[in-house]
């Protein structure tokens, strides 16, 4: 193969490696931000009265025997 062919050749293929990185890098970061969504909890979740009970108790210093 003639050294100019070649040469064009590796740097097609680095560009296509470099496009190939550059893809992945995104779709790993969409998939760790779509993951991070999914499970941090909801601020609106309603909670149990039993779990008010205990936080107001235990703001107030009291503890329940």
């Amino acid at each position: 193969m003639h050294p100019t062919v070649h040469y064009q050749l590796a740097q097609a293929r680095i560009a296509d490696l470099h496009r190939q990185a550059e893809r992945d890098a995104l779709a790993r970061a969409a998939r760790r931000e779509r993951h991070t969504r999914r499970h941090q909890p909801s601020p609106s979740r309603p909670r149990s009265p039993g779990a008010v009970t205990r936080q107001v108790l235990a703001v107030l210093g009291i503890r329940s025997l």
